[in-house]
């Protein structure tokens, strides 16, 4: 029961069984008064009152919250809390480490996984860009001058103000980054994931395993060179906001221990296949044309408007969309696969795809998936192709995630699964 108001007054009853999660926030200057601010998720239908925030309250409530939560999932719920209670919560974190042997496991970040993860992610391009973005183009305009007053113009030295230029932005992803995933960790009891993260603001979620609709493993070119990739969880709630549909929960995850860690996080989920099916090798070409026809665009502009600056930068545009989209096609055409860990309803999908050279594999239960679609027009059919696309819940909304071009046979053996 919670009270909130001065002159107008309101009580708000919020049932344990109607929680879906607690988010723990604590900024930096709250920790020496022991105080921070708690979201409570719940099972609410209207988006207004699916969650509930006490922006500043003592941190041992949050601790009560949490253990009469814990206990209400373990069907051991007390109709009233004592007093005496919260002595008790409080030292409650170490007994159960003494206490609990089977399903706990715990994943801590180092400074090393944030630099990895910082150079794999690519964050320092999109820091340039919102640098650029943010001052309007002055930093580009006050850069470009100091590398003509003090670098001149030939290539050596546009190839070394380039380079310091992208360590500065390196370093900055690097200082964003530590902020947000400064000591890190996860942890594994029983059904529940716990993980904590950052620096300034401090925050804490604990999530039951239940609400997780797919694991989600994500690995760009960079991480496939260094053989790292990321573990992210697509969850169901009521909450519109990232945080609270997808996160992270996994950094950095190195490919040597991919099936150790899966198994002490997700054991749940069987990592071998039965059957798969990859994209088929004409998936390249027709990857690459559903693309580039707007490259045909150029010459039309050219022919009617003639050479200009318009149509010189259109011209290396297009030579650079040209070889990206034909790199960008063969990889989603070696990433692109869905397989079946079993025959029955107990079993696993795992969709492979990939955009913008990133390779995305989902985990998802039959029962987790909502929808499944079928597609196969009259010409893909001729050549015994076809689409598979699946909806999985992701906060209050849906994500899609599908493969192309695959042959129409095992894209039919995966649709039939789908529909015992």
């Amino acid at each position: 029961m919670i009270k909130k108001g001065v002159i107008f007054k309101k009580v708000i009853h919020v049932p344990f069984a109607r929680i879906q999660s607690i988010e723990h926030s604590q900024y930096f200057l709250f920790r020496p008064f022991d105080v921070e601010k708690l979201q409570i998720n719940n099972a609410s239908k209207g988006s207004s009152k699916d969650k509930i925030q006490l922006d500043a309250v003592k941190t041992y409530v949050g601790r009560v919250l949490e253990e009469k939560h814990k206990q209400y999932q373990n069907q051991d719920v007390n109709d009233e809390v004592e007093q005496s209670d919260v002595a008790k919560i409080e030292d409650s974190n170490q007994e159960e480490a003494n206490t609990q042997d089977n399903g706990y496991a715990q994943y801590k970040i180092s400074t090393k996984d944030i630099a990895l993860y910082t150079f794999t992610s690519f964050r320092v391009f999109i820091t340039m860009f919102l640098i650029v973005h943010i001052t309007h183009g002055e930093v580009l305009d006050f850069a470009i001058s100091i590398y003509q007053k003090g670098f001149g113009s030939n290539m050596i030295s546009l190839i070394a103000f380039t380079i310091m230029a992208i360590i500065i932005a390196l370093l900055l992803s690097f200082i964003y980054t530590m902020f947000q995933f400064y000591d890190f960790t996860l942890v594994k009891e029983g059904k529940y994931l716990e993980y904590e993260k950052g620096l300034f603001t401090r925050n804490k979620v604990r999530l039951s395993t239940d609400r997780i609709q797919s694991v989600l493993i994500e690995q760009n070119v960079m991480g496939k060179l260094l053989k790292i990739m990321t573990v992210k969880i697509i969850m169901a709630s009521d909450g519109s906001d990232e945080e609270s549909s997808q996160a992270v929960v996994l950094p950095i995850l190195n490919s040597d221990k991919y099936a150790e860690m899966m198994n002490d996080f997700f054991e749940w989920i069987p990592l071998k296949t039965v059957e798969k099916f990859s994209s088929r090798k004409r998936s390249i070409w027709l990857f690459f044309r559903n693309f580039d026809w707007v490259l045909f665009i150029i010459p039309i502009v050219i022919y009617f408007v003639g050479w200009t600056t318009l149509t010189y930068s259109l011209v290396v545009i297009g030579v650079f969309t040209f070889f990206y989209t034909i790199g960008n096609a063969y990889f989603k055409y070696r990433v692109s696969s869905i397989g079946l860990t079993g025959s029955t309803k107990d079993d696993y999908l795992i969709v492979s795809n990939g955009f913008l050279f990133k390779q995305r594999n989902y985990y998802v239960g039959w029962h987790e998936i909502q929808s499944m679609h079928f597609e196969s027009s009259v010409f893909m059919k001729r050549n015994s192709l076809a689409h598979i696309v699946i909806r999985i819940r992701k906060g209050n909304s849906a994500q899609t995630a599908g493969v192309h071009y695959i042959d129409y046979d095992g894209a039919k053996k995966v649709y039939d699964w789908y529909r015992q």
